[in-house]
């Protein structure tokens, strides 16, 4: 045995040998074919080095508004990144790169990488022209700033923006395709020491990308925002969300604002019972309310503070404008027709304010945290201790408003870039809705996202509407939390939607006894089984079938006392077209937020008959998309 093992072990050795032999000659010829491509591989880095310097320079220079500089030292950038893409591309005719993949893997990396660093300069050097051509018109005003231009010089610049729209569809382009070249770099390669950076350039490629998708329909928007060639006129609409209502709050104040060529000629703003009241006597006015708001708020005619009454922004902004022209008419004033409306809730106010700095009005000073509430004590109780008027206790308003246009339309390069910031996060979050009767400018907001639609859909869905109908302004003491449970059974699917109210104030001047009447917004054809947790005989329940929405509507009244909490629970039978989805492996849940709500959780729980659940525990600052 032990001379049969000798022989083995003796011939292994050699088999070993050769086979090391052979290894080592291998790889003597890769190393061998290799070096004829270190010299290009060599000039790439070297190229792309000094494409990395040039690049680093222009991102510097159009920080500190040095556009001839940043032009420059971009073109330098993208003529560096395209030598070394040559270079790159003449190692592909190596042996070595060519035959072998893992060399041909770490080749294309360094290529995916230097690509988007030539996309970036190159898109540098397309956007930076523009942005001289703006330069040379601001800086012709003596403190740079828009508003202080003459008118000719305003339409020029606006003009030039909304031309723009090739070279911002060009970059947004250029974005994408340079995330998509980062996404193909294997985490285990040549760059595996620099890819967590590789992972924060994508990842803040993608947020760019995102607010270039929303900065299109804003360009587009341009000319009737700012009143570009043609004059503008908005109604505005200042929706109090710490007395929600449908479409985002009670409606205390409205505003009338006129723009051209980008400059407000007029930004006024009125108590709106200045025009409620006087149309409540008149024989003129004599539009019915819904039956909530007529029961609850025990008034016979519907009136402009009551008119949002829908939480779909383009129906309300409908009724919105035809109650303010039918009340105008009625008390003999002008009713001319908008442009459009706008509506905003004081969370987008607070933004600004948390931007241009706190405002002083007559001895008090407003800043981001304090806006809301001491504008609210402000016109309802402090107004009677500085002996001003019921009627103009809101008066004040306009000082504040004045105040901010002026710093808003001071604002730097930079603060404009974070302005664009806010209003996206704002549109997002429903604190800014648009309306325009012209359908070309509605498709426009409705791209922007800030149309306030109630969306149509084939899949599940779910609105939660809460209407504070006479609690003043409890909403901004009341922690709301939301569930939604959906479970698959033999032949049906149910759907359960919980709301957890706690009410943290008290009986004062400001806050009361919560009333809401709330509405569920389901697929159409769900079918009511059970409502929890409200006094039947006051629930005044309500279920209909809203065509024009595409929604099945669940409506009840119900109250919370201070320092107490409800839970109310509405179960009900979703269609069968959803069952099937669920079935199928098919499911979606659209979750829309009512404009000026403050849910401060969502839980969602899918249950499926088969297969496995599915649960989802997130905010909802904006509306949410699920999918199994």
């Amino acid at each position: 045995m032990k001379k049969y093992l000798i022989i083995f072990f003796r011939n292994a050795w050699k088999t070993a040998k050769y086979a090391i032999f052979i290894i080592a000659a291998i790889l003597i010829l890769i190393l061998i074919s290799l070096s004829s491509a270190y010299d290009d591989l060599g000039a790439a880095a070297k190229q792309g080095l000094a494409g990395k310097a040039a690049l680093t320079e222009a991102s510097q220079a159009t920080q500190a508004q040095d556009w001839s500089s940043a032009l420059s030292r971009a073109q330098q950038a993208e003529l560096h990144f395209k030598l070394a893409l040559e270079k790159l591309n003449n190692t592909r005719d190596n042996l070595a790169v060519k035959n072998l993949g893992p060399i041909r893997t770490q080749v294309n990396d360094l290529e995916n990488l230097v690509k988007t660093a030539e996309i970036l300069s190159r898109s540098l050097v397309r956007i930076l022209p523009l942005a001289t051509d703006l330069n040379k018109i601001t800086s012709q005003s003596g403190g740079g700033n828009f508003v202080d231009l003459p008118e000719a010089d305003r339409a020029q610049f606006l003009r030039l923006i909304y031309e723009s729209e090739p070279e911002l569809n060009g970059l947004k382009a250029n974005l994408a395709l340079a995330a998509l070249n980062l996404d193909k770099i294997h985490r285990l390669g040549v760059l595996w020491p620099v890819y967590e950076e590789i992972s924060d350039i994508k990842n803040e490629l993608r947020q760019i990308s995102l607010l270039m998708d929303r900065l299109s329909p804003l360009v587009k928007l341009m000319p009737v925002l700012t009143g570009y060639q043609q004059e503008s006129r908005f109604l505005l609409i200042f929706q109090n969300n710490d007395e929600l209502r449908a479409s985002g709050g009670f409606i205390g104040v409205y505003g009338l604002l006129t723009s051209k060529n980008g400059q407000i000629i007029s930004l006024t703003s009125d108590d709106s019972y200045h025009l409620d009241a006087p149309a409540s006597v008149s024989d003129n006015w004599r539009l019915e309310p819904p039956a909530a708001i007529k029961k609850y708020l025990k008034v016979e005619k519907w009136y402009l503070r009551d008119a949002n009454w829908s939480p779909d922004w383009p129906t309300s902004a409908r009724q919105i404008e035809k109650i303010f022209q039918g009340e105008s008419r009625a008390i003999g004033q002008p009713a001319e027709a908008f442009t459009g409306l706008v509506a905003i809730t004081p969370d987008f106010v607070s933004d600004l304010i948390r931007l241009v700095g706190p405002i002083t009005v007559k001895g008090t000073t407003y800043n981001a945290d304090n806006f809301q509430p001491l504008l609210q004590y402000n016109v309802e109780i402090a107004y009677k201790d500085q002996d001003i008027a019921s009627w103009d206790r809101k008066e004040i308003i306009n000082e504040l408003i004045a105040e901010l246009k002026n710093r808003l339309f001071s604002l730097s390069a930079s603060g404009w870039t974070e302005l664009f910031k806010i209003l996206d996060r704002n549109i997002a979050k429903k604190n800014i809705q648009l309306y325009f009767p012209d359908a070309v400018w509605e498709n426009l907001a409705r791209d922007l996202g800030a149309s306030g639609e109630v969306t149509k859909t084939e899949n599940d869905y779910l609105l939660t509407v809460d209407s504070n109908l006479g609690a003043f302004k409890s909403d901004a003491v009341v922690k709301k939390k939301l569930y939604y449970d959906v479970r698959e059974e033999a032949d049906q699917l149910t759907a359960t939607v919980r709301l957890n109210y706690r009410h943290e104030g008290k009986f004062d001047w400001r806050t009361t006894r919560y009333r809401s009447y709330t509405r569920i917004y389901a697929p159409l054809g769900s079918r009511l089984i059970a409502l929890h947790g409200v006094d039947q005989a006051t629930a005044d329940i309500n279920v209909t079938d809203d065509q024009n929405l595409g929604k099945t509507v669940f409506g009840f009244f119900f109250t919370v006392e201070p320092g107490s909490a409800r839970e109310v629970s509405l179960s009900y039978r979703l269609p069968e077209t959803i069952r099937k989805k669920l079935s199928s492996g098919q499911y979606q849940l659209l979750v829309q937020r009512q404009a000026g709500q403050r849910i401060t959780s969502l839980d969602i729980w899918i249950k499926p008959l088969k297969g496995q659940e599915q649960r989802w525990s997130t905010d909802l600052e904006s509306d949410q998309n699920f999918s199994l």
